[in-house]
């Protein structure tokens, strides 16, 4: 009898032109949804930035031609593709990983970040110049009479956010924090010609870990971002981010977010053997993925950390009135982020030359810690 082979994952092609890792252009088994008077998406109030790229070409009635362009935006789904999609990740669901391999990928996703970085070093991810066009806070940062400012990039990789800010800074008093669980990743952060000690500090951390990183004094921040980071951590680990979040940000602080969405081609075009639990894989290279629904995201942000929590403000003395005199009560303030906004980013992509369909969806939001 034949020994049984080891368990290995299987690979997927991986397109060094895509921005997300592991992402190649795969066609979308679904005809092109008809056009309509698709609109941005206003569930949360949101107000379009004129900077940004998102719901810039939308598909129109007098689009009589798809593939004239490469990109269409707010691209909703007819019921042919969300069946095909709930299809797909229900196929994932009946052949997942072994549990015996989901213990060696969940213990140490760090070691897997380090093998990719020494692989592919700092050629992989393009830089996000276009990140100033979507937070308009980076671009305004970066100008010489914008006074002082922290800004910490968690996830930073090999610095893909954080060089491009750095590029364009004209502000003496900007400073910029990079931080990462790969050391691999910090090393190459260090190792740029752009890398300056006086305006930028890289350092190996992990954003789920029980504190805040000693390098950052807590309450310090203006702004975090989180730029395809937050995916990488299993379901269990939110809790503690959001905490190590909430005391890293300054009142008013800002954090920045985008991330991957439910049903992205990216989760679709996922192969058997991959699933580790409902919307969280594996890639090939053994690091993970979770792909995010809005409301999810919103709740994952949001929620209130005071029982998790220590406050930060002093307890409030109430004097003993009577229920006639007193008529309200006080209440410690909530410790929860406010969103200011989200939106679901849904991009069709044509490759015009090979007729393919490639059906994106991001998140991208904006959460604010309140001024109490």
């Amino acid at each position: 009898m034949k020994p049984s082979k080891p368990f290995t994952l299987p690979r997927g092609k991986i397109d060094p032109d895509e921005e997300d890792h592991d992402a190649s252009a795969i066609a979308f088994k679904a005809p092109l949804p008809k056009a309509s008077d698709t609109t941005i998406d206003t569930s949360t109030d949101f107000i379009p930035n004129p900077t940004s790229k998102i719901g810039r070409r939308q598909w129109k009635d007098d689009n009589a031609d798809p593939w004239q362009f490469n990109a269409w935006d707010n691209v909703e789904w007819n019921e042919e593709q969300q069946k095909f999609a709930e299809d797909a990740t229900m196929k994932q669901a009946a052949n997942p990983v072994p549990d015996e391999m989901k213990v060696k990928f969940n213990e140490a996703p760090a070691d897997f970040w380090d093998t990719f970085y020494a692989t592919r070093k700092d050629t992989f991810f393009k830089d996000r110049a276009w990140l100033r066009n979507e937070f308009p806070i980076l671009e305004q940062a970066v100008k010489p009479d914008f006074g002082p400012i922290r800004i910490a990039e968690l996830g930073c990789g090999p610095g893909n956010t954080a060089f491009p800010i750095l590029a364009a800074n004209e502000n003496p008093d900007l400073f910029l924090y990079a931080l990462d669980y790969s050391s691999k990743a910090v090393e190459l952060v260090k190792n740029n010609s752009l890398y300056d000690p006086k305006k930028c500090l890289g350092a190996v951390w992990d954003m789920s870990s029980s504190d805040i990183p000693q390098e950052i004094p807590a309450h310090s921040l203006d702004v975090v971002i989180m730029i395809f980071c937050f995916s990488a951590l299993h379901p269990k680990e939110w809790s503690q981010t959001v905490r190590n979040l909430w005391k890293m940000l300054k009142p008013g602080g800002t954090l920045l977010f985008r991330d991957y969405g439910r049903y992205d081609l990216a989760q679709l075009r996922m192969k058997g053997s991959r699933f580790l639990e409902d919307n969280l894989y594996v890639r090939g290279d053994g690091t993970r993925v979770y792909f995010f629904d809005k409301d999810e995201l919103a709740e994952i942000i949001c929620q209130n950390l005071k029982e998790d929590t220590p406050s930060e403000f002093p307890p409030i003395e109430v004097p003993e009135l009577s229920q006639t005199e007193s008529g309200f009560t006080l209440q410690q303030p909530a410790c929860k982020f406010e969103e200011v906004k989200l939106v679901v980013d849904r991009r069709l992509l044509l490759n015009r030359a090979r007729k393919l369909k490639m059906y994106r969806i991001w998140l991208q939001g904006e959460f604010r810690k309140p001024i109490l």
